[in-house]
């Protein structure tokens, strides 16, 4: 999987922890893929425009969800409650139903409070980029 060396703990391979992120960070994915929703709450942060990303120790993977077909409706975090199927109100109420297909964009190394503006925008890019290959 090589290394991540802009990590800012990033230590010379071999970095075994490198390989625990990336198998904790990807077992989100299949969490989320065969859920419906991530292991845990703290696992996930919603960014922007229907980017999330999913989030182990310092590691950030964006991603996004579509239907494969060209198109995508972006899904934000729900803000209230009343707006869910009541029958799916559960712990992870505030997180939407997504599309069946999640689309990993970039990912980076935390370094301060908030995803870095940079990241975002390569993500959204990404995306635009990934839809439009779909087009038919």
């Amino acid at each position: 999987m090589g290394d991540w060396s802009s990590d800012p703990y990033f230590q010379n391979p071999p970095d075994e922890d490198q390989i625990h992120n990336a198998a904790k960070l990807f077992a989100h994915f299949k969490h989320i893929g065969e859920k419906g929703y991530p292991p845990y709450q703290r696992a996930i942060n919603f960014l922007d425009d229907g980017i999330w990303e999913v989030k182990h120790g310092h590691h950030r993977i964006a991603y996004f969800d579509t239907f494969g077909d060209g198109g995508y409706e972006p899904k934000g975090r729900v803000d209230d409650r009343r707006e869910v199927d009541p029958e799916l109100n559960d712990e992870f109420w505030w997180y939407p139903e997504l599309d069946p297909i999640l689309r990993l964009t970039n990912g980076w190394a935390k370094e301060g409070q908030k995803a870095p503006p940079e990241a975002i925008e390569l993500a959204l890019l990404v995306r635009e980029e990934d839809v439009e290959h779909d087009k038919p």
